[in-house]
């Protein structure tokens, strides 16, 4: 190589080792722009669309009132025999929690305390021992029972009644008189107890005798039912709230308010995005677009379950709580098990927009179908913790960040997202301001705080551990700089007022 060659070479040399150095120096986080340079400690650069978060604690948008629950049902019967999972429920702050009188399960005590009904004297022998035991650790956890009186196990079946108790041959349910004595006797019995329970429901999903589009004929029957049990039941305490889950369907609510319907206490209803048999034929986007509008702005029932409390107080002049007494991401179950996106970052998504939109609605309730479940044909049902392991699953994390950082009666402050593919919601909580980000897309998305700052710290689900391994990740952030959510997410931001 000539000299002059050698001058030229190491020239070219110096200026690259100076464009190196450039490009290696760390470059500012937020460029303003809508794609986003994040500079890693070990140099790599990752580009990802950027979503500005914007909050304002002076603007305050209302109070919360939702609290949050769950079922026993088939497969949560450790919650009364395993302190563990009375543990796991007592830690994630639920405060309501329902069962079924007529339940018929191995793996869980009946709670059918009539064991002989006579029906020409009208009473009967009850034994309480196994709901004292039960309603005992439901309030041990810090929640309040929700008692449904009445299960129908199959179409065409009656309900399931006290043993002696008839069911009428033209009505096929029990007579009403019969029912409302028995119904009583709960009252009855927590009041001599001096036991505050309060809410009661008429048969679970009634709809299935007298259907979807009603058979008038046997909605009066049921409504003649229900007036009864009402009646007889506020004659023992006045304060019990009473209601059954299919009282926001259109035709029934109209018929109910202009044919003699007994006051209810709640709106009530159920709430499953997917009905139809398995695979489910909603995509991942259309079950989160779902849990934000069925039953809201679109719903099957008829009316919104707002229009409804709307509807009760021209007509009623009460303005009723609104309980999500029974939900989950889908309702398919048989051959093919349960769907198995249920315990997934997609449940768990599915789940925290649901909650949203129950907030930002004034629902006071939320109940979850059901706190446990194990392996079965393929899937795992539709509980948010193993009942063998006891180990949660991903939607016990949502019900856990939520139920131990919001409380009935904190502030909902403003806060809005700039990309329709991270949900947001704030809100102040034991003087800290707590903003929830579910992030909608399996895919990252880098994202901006503005309007708090300081060090703060982030509480988070999310795609980059396995279902099978859930967990929470917590660390802290500042909330000055950029930080990225890996997929499905469901996070929550805290930093001190």
């Amino acid at each position: 190589m000539t000299t002059k060659k050698l001058k030229n070479y190491y020239i070219i040399s110096s200026l690259l080792l100076v464009i190196l150095i450039i490009f290696a120096t760390p470059l500012p986080a937020y460029t303003g722009s809508s794609q986003l340079r994040v500079i890693k400690s070990n140099g790599w650069i990752i580009y990802s669309p950027l979503v500005n978060i914007n909050i304002n604690i002076e603007k305050i948008l209302g109070k919360n009132n939702l609290s949050l629950g769950f079922q026993i049902s088939y497969g949560s019967g450790d919650f009364i025999s395993k302190q563990i999972m009375r543990q796991l429920a007592k830690d994630a702050c639920f405060k309501i929690v329902r069962f079924f009188d007529g339940l018929e399960s191995p793996w869980i005590p009946s709670m059918m305390p009539c064991k002989y009904f006579n029906e020409s004297a009208k009473n009967g022998v009850y034994d309480w021992t196994n709901v004292d035991d039960l309603i005992g650790k439901i309030f041990e956890i810090g929640a309040e029972p929700l008692i449904c009186l009445g299960l129908i196990v199959g179409s065409g079946n009656p309900p399931k009644v006290p043993p002696g108790m008839v069911i009428n041959s033209t009505t096929g349910l029990p007579n009403p008189e019969s029912y409302a004595t028995y119904a009583s006797e709960w009252v009855k019995h927590f009041k001599e107890k001096g036991w505050n329970v309060r809410f009661y429901e008429i048969i679970n999903e009634p709809w299935i005798y007298f259907g979807w589009t009603p058979n008038y004929t046997k909605l009066a029957y049921y409504m003649e039912l229900f007036n009864a049990c009402a009646n007889r039941m506020r004659q023992v305490n006045p304060d019990i709230l009473i209601s059954f889950d299919f009282i926001a369907r259109k035709p029934v609510l109209d018929y109910w308010l202009t044919r003699g319907g007994a006051d209810v206490d709640f709106i009530d209803f159920h709430k499953y995005d997917a009905d139809g048999p398995l695979p489910n034929p909603y995509t991942d986007a259309q079950m989160f677009q779902r849990a934000e509008t069925r039953y809201f702005t679109s719903s099957p029932l008829g009316y919104s379950i707002m229009q409804a409390r709307q509807i009760w107080y021209n007509k009623r002049g009460k303005f009723l709580p609104i309980i999500c007494s029974e939900s989950n991401f889908n309702s398919a179950c048989g051959d093919g098990g349960t769907d198995p996106k249920i315990q997934q970052m997609a449940g768990a998504v599915w789940l925290a927009l649901l909650l949203r939109t129950e907030i930002l609605n004034d629902i006071h309730y939320h109940v979850y179908f059901e706190l446990a479940s194990s392996y079965y044909q393929g899937s795992y049902g539709f509980g948010m913790i193993d009942t063998f392991s006891k180990k949660p699953w991903y939607p016990y994390y949502v019900n856990y960040m939520m139920g131990n950082n919001l409380a009935v009666g904190d502030l909902i402050i403003y806060s809005i997202s700039s990309s329709e593919e991270i949900r947001t919601l704030a809100w102040i909580h034991n003087q800290k301001v707590n903003i929830l980000l579910i992030c909608k897309v399996d895919q990252t998305r880098t994202v901006l705080i503005n309007g708090v700052t300081g060090i703060g710290k982030i509480t988070k689900i999310d795609s980059t551990i396995p279902w099978q391994q859930a967990s929470m990740q917590v660390e802290e952030i500042n909330l000055s700089e950029p930080f990225a959510l890996k997929g499905y997410t469901v996070a929550l931001v805290q930093v001190d007022i």
